[in-house]
């Protein structure tokens, strides 16, 4: 997969690709769906599949403080999943700017998508809004198909078995209440943390109970405070682990942290970029009397995470 940042003097083997548009943020199924059927239309057509995307979110662009702790994934690990996934050849990565916030939808269809992408097959969600205002849509890029000589296409609405549409909001929500088995059938995936490895007070090491220490990126959600049963993923192999997001209220803590502890694991990964996969909410993180008592609990813990499914 080729990431291009600079739309100016596109190779012309990138250029007259299949291609969607849109932030992706958690790429769920929903938009797997999108993208699936973007990549059947170029290769039926001998085209690239691409996807246009911006950074930072527009969202962010027009209020910053809105963009606090909402994403679902950075734009390194949604990168990292377009990837892994096979889901597209080429990520057109836009600076949204000024510049572009000012653009209206016609002069998006004709500067961007004819003039510099040169497109020929479009694949847009239901719901794609984008322009100046939001006043585009898939009636104007249905209707702009005729002027510019692409073949304009537009799925439907993705919805579970309870006829709830798949939805970035809806995995947000599902997040901050810990319901992260949910998250999975939405995401087609565990629900995911990844970061670097920092030094922690050592505590657990001392109550016997070793962990590796994530602090929690400004602009991605935070889960529920609470234990969960996680898998640890370091260089490439995947270790049983129990994580607990939180600020450690029995040991006066203020900070909030990913603390996991890896089963038998005893190895130094201090400043590796290492990912904590989410698997099910076990308990509500709370004040222990004494430390005693939070050892006792960490070992139950630990033995409910190693012999549930």
């Amino acid at each position: 997969m080729r990431v291009i940042i600079n739309l100016e003097n596109i190779n012309k083997e990138l250029q007259n690709s299949c291609l969607t548009i849109g932030n992706f943020d958690g790429v769920h199924l929903g938009h797997q769906k999108i993208l699936k059927l973007n990549k059947e239309i170029a290769q039926d057509n001998n085209q690239k599949s691409a996807l246009l995307t911006f950074e930072p979110h527009p969202r962010h662009f027009f209020n910053p403080k809105l963009d606090k702790n909402v994403r679902i994934y950075s734009l390194s690990q949604k990168l990292e999943i377009l990837k892994e996934e096979n889901l597209v050849d080429v990520v057109f990565l836009i600076h949204f700017n000024q510049d572009l916030a000012n653009l209206t939808a016609n002069k998006f269809i004709e500067k961007i998508l004819f003039n510099k992408l040169k497109i020929s097959n479009l694949t847009i969600g239901y719901d794609f809004n984008f322009g100046k205002d939001r006043q585009g849509n898939g009636q104007l890029l249905k209707e702009s198909s005729l002027k510019y000589g692409y073949n304009f296409h537009q799925i439907d609405v993705k919805k579970d078995q309870n006829n709830q549409i798949y939805s970035s909001t809806l995995i947000r929500n599902l997040i901050k209440s810990g319901k992260v088995q949910k998250a999975y059938k939405i995401l087609g995936r565990n629900y995911e943390i990844k970061g670097i490895v920092v030094n922690g007070n050592k505590m657990g090491r001392e109550i016997g109970f070793k962990t590796v220490n994530i602090l929690p990126k400004f602009h991605i959600i935070k889960p529920k405070f609470g234990v969960y049963k996680s898998v640890t993923n370091i260089d490439g192999k995947k270790y049983n682990s129990i994580t607990n997001f939180g600020i450690k209220p029995t040991l006066n803590g203020k900070k909030e942290v990913f603390e996991t502890h890896i089963f038998n694991f005893n190895q130094d990964i201090y400043y590796k970029n290492i990912k904590v996969e989410l698997l099910e909410f076990i308990r509500e993180e709370r004040k222990f009397n004494n430390i005693e008592e939070l050892k006792e609990q960490i070992k139950k813990d630990c033995d409910l995470a190693k012999n549930t499914n």
